[in-house]
């Protein structure tokens, strides 16, 4: 054949065929093959690893992560300070509305961040005193949630006390559960 396939009207040359010393022996092929267009590119894959999830971030410790973030609770304490300044200041009532509610709930997570850290504080006082007991021979006797709860709500009620808000917290606490009992009935 003369490389060109005229029976069909194409004109581009067909590959050349190699001959076989033997035909059980493997055909010859020519290395000059042509490079394809469109080029496969072997890249590394990225992974992706989220540090919350992952073994080789280690574990979460609380403490750990309080002690070398707890200049964050004074940032946020000065910025406060700072909105209450601006809240004096202000005129515009729709600026002033956002002001009052950014303080709002600074002031309610500062709260909850008092109850959780009294919470723990009570949890590590508890520990102790089960290590203690564990040290002098005795058997370690471990809070349950139930007696840490009442414990909590004792040191709050001595808490209101000292303050004086005793009455008013109670009265609260009544017209929550008056309000209950309606949507109950």
């Amino acid at each position: 054949s003369s490389g060109i396939n005229a029976e069909y009207g194409d004109s581009t040359p067909t590959s050349p065929q190699f001959k076989r010393s033997n035909k059980r022996a493997p055909r010859e092929m020519s290395s000059k093959r042509k490079v394809s267009v469109i080029r496969e590119l072997k890249t590394a894959k990225r992974t992706t690893r989220d540090p919350r999830f992952d073994d080789l971030s280690g574990t979460f410790n609380e403490g750990v992560f309080e002690g070398s973030y707890g200049f964050i609770q004074e940032i946020r304490s000065e910025e406060k300070t700072k909105l209450q300044a601006e809240l004096k200041k202000c005129k515009d009532p729709r600026k002033r509305d956002e002001l009052v509610r950014l303080i709002n709930k600074m002031n309610t997570s500062e709260k909850a961040q008092q109850v959780k850290t009294e919470r723990q504080k009570l949890k590590s006082e508890s520990r102790k005193r089960a290590m203690d007991n564990v040290k002098q021979g005795k058997n370690p006797y471990f809070a349950k949630k139930s007696e840490l709860r009442k414990s909590e709500l004792k040191n709050k009620f001595e808490k209101l006390k000292e303050e004086g808000k005793v009455d008013k917290y109670l009265a609260k606490r009544r017209k929550l559960n008056l309000q209950k009992d309606k949507r109950s009935l």
